[in-house]
C-alpha cells in the first residue's frame, strides 16, 4: 500500500480543515517490523510483573502515610465535615429513632461524616480519649441531658458508645444498627491511638489490658508498683467490652464475673434483633448496604458517600489484614486473647451468622495472593499510566517543529 497522503488537493479539501494535518508526515509513522521477538515479549512480561510488585510493595510501605497525611489531613477532613453537614434525614416524627450503637474503633465517626451528619435532627456523644471519659462518661454514655434530647420527637438519630442498659432507658421505638471488628485488632487499634502511659512511662499492649483486669503486670510478668491499681478506662473500652456493651453495661462497676455467659447470650440476641450489623473488615460493601437499608431517603450529594466507599475499597488490604496482631509475639497474643475470650467468641459467632465467607489474613502478602483481581488492577493501571506517559512524550517529540535541512543551509 502506498503513501495515503498522495491524494489530490480537491479530495483533501472535502475531508475537512484537519485533513492536511492528519496527512502531515509529523503524524504519519513509517510501517514497523511486526515480527515476533522473544526479547520484547519477556520485556513486556517483566514490565507487568514489575508494576504489580511496585504497586503492592508501595501499598504496604505508604498506606499509613497516605491515610494520615492525605485522607485524614486537616484540609481534606474539614472539607468532608462541611460537605457531610449537608445531610438531611427524612422529615416526619412517626418513624422510629435511629440508634447507632457505636463500638469504639469501628470507623463510626467517618461513616457519620459521609452519611448521616445531620446536625438539625441528630446528635452524637461519647469520646475514646481517657481524659474525656473520666470527666463525662465514667458512669454512663447516656447521661440525663442526652436522654432528654433523645426523647425529643425532633431527634431522629443518636450515635454513641451506648450499652444495652443505656438503650433500655429510651422509651421510644428504636431501630438499632452497629458495626463489629476483630476484637484483638480493635483493642490494639485503640492502644495505638491513645498511646497510654503510666507515670510518664509508655505501656505495652498486654499491660494496657491487664490494667483493666485489676492488675498491672508487663509482658514478661514484671510488676510495676507505681501502676498497681485498676484502670476503669481500660476495662470499659478493652476488656471484653464489645460483649458487655451489646449484652449489658461495659462500665467495670456494673460488671459481674458470674454474669459473663448470660451477657454473651444477650449480646448475640442484640445482634439478631439489630436492624443492620456491619463489619469493619467489609466496610467497602457494608457502608453502601447501610446507606441503602437504613438511610435510603437521606438527602446528601451522592459524591460524599461515594468518596467514603472509594476510600474503603482502596483500603481493602488494610481492612482484611490483621496488621496489629502481626506485630506482636505469640506469647503476647495469647495473653491478649485470654482477656478477650468473650469478644472472640461473639465475633466468631457473628462471622458465621452474617459473613460466613469472610476471610482475614495475617499478612499483606497473603491478601494480595488471595485477591488476584485486586492485585492486578492497580498494577495494570500503573502500567497503563506508564505507557500513556511514554506515548505522550514520544508524540510530543515527534510533533515538535523541526528546521528543514535547507533552512539550516545544509545539504539534504
Amino acid at each position: 500500500m502506498g503513501d495515503p497522503c498522495q491524494i489530490d488537493p480537491e479530495t483533501i479539501s472535502r475531508w475537512g480543515p484537519h485533513a492536511a494535518a492528519r496527512c502531515s508526515k509529523v503524524f504519519w509513522a513509517p510501517p514497523r517490523d511486526v515480527r515476533w521477538c522473544p526479547f520484547r515479549c519477556w520485556r513486556r512480561v517483566a514490565s507487568v510483573a514489575g508494576s504489580i510488585v511496585c504497586t503492592t510493595s508501595g501499598y504496604v510501605m505508604l498506606n499509613e502515610h497516605v491515610e494520615h497525611g492525605i485522607f485524614k489531613s486537616y484540609t481534606l477532613h474539614s472539607h468532608w465535615e462541611l460537605a457531610g453537614s449537608q445531610a438531611r434525614l427524612p422529615n416526619g416524627t412517626d418513624s422510629p429513632l435511629l440508634v447507632f450503637q457505636h463500638i469504639p474503633r469501628t470507623s463510626g465517626d467517618s461513616m457519620q461524616t459521609h452519611l448521616f451528619r445531620d446536625k438539625t435532627s441528630a446528635f452524637s456523644s461519647s469520646s475514646p480519649w481517657p481524659h474525656e471519659f473520666s470527666k463525662k462518661w465514667a458512669e454512663t454514655f447516656l447521661p440525663a441531658e442526652d436522654l432528654e434530647k433523645t426523647m425529643d420527637p425532633s431527634t431522629k438519630l443518636i450515635k454513641g458508645y451506648y450499652s444495652r442498659r443505656d438503650l433500655q432507658t429510651i422509651k421510644r421505638s428504636k431501630k438499632v444498627f452497629t458495626f463489629l471488628r476483630h476484637p484483638v485488632e480493635r483493642v490494639l487499634s485503640l492502644f495505638h491511638m491513645i498511646k497510654p502511659k503510666c507515670a510518664g512511662v509508655p505501656l505495652d499492649e498486654v499491660t494496657f489490658l491487664e490494667k483493666g483486669n485489676n492488675m498491672c503486670i508487663s509482658t514478661f510478668g514484671k510488676l510495676i508498683s507505681t501502676c498497681a491499681y485498676p484502670w476503669d478506662y481500660s476495662c470499659t473500652f478493652a476488656l471484653n467490652s464489645m460483649t458487655w456493651q451489646l449484652g449489658g453495661d461495659q462500665h467495670c462497676a456494673s460488671r459481674s464475673a458470674a454474669d459473663a455467659n448470660e451477657v454473651l447470650a444477650r449480646a448475640k440476641q442484640a445482634l439478631e434483633e439489630a436492624a443492620f450489623v456491619g463489619f469493619y473488615e467489609t466496610l467497602d460493601a457494608d457502608f453502601w448496604a447501610l446507606k441503602e437499608n437504613i438511610f435510603p431517603g437521606v438527602q446528601l450529594p451522592r459524591y460524599v458517600p461515594a468518596a467514603f466507599w472509594l476510600g474503603a475499597w482502596l483500603s481493602l488490604p488494610r481492612l482484611r489484614v490483621l496488621k496489629f496482631s502481626a506485630g506482636l509475639s505469640d506469647d503476647a497474643l495469647d495473653c491478649i486473647r485470654q482477656h478477650l475470650d468473650l469478644d472472640l467468641e461473639l465475633y466468631e459467632w457473628a462471622l458465621k451468622r452474617f459473613k460466613p465467607d469472610l476471610v482475614l489474613y495475617t499478612s499483606y502478602r497473603g491478601f494480595f495472593w488471595g485477591h488476584p483481581c485486586y492485585t492486578l488492577t492497580p498494577g495494570f493501571l500503573l502500567l497503563l499510566l506508564t505507557f500513556a506517559c511514554n506515548y505522550c512524550c514520544r508524540l510530543c517529540g515527534r510533533a515538535a517543529p523541526r528546521e528543514s535541512s535547507a533552512a539550516r543551509g545544509q545539504p539534504s
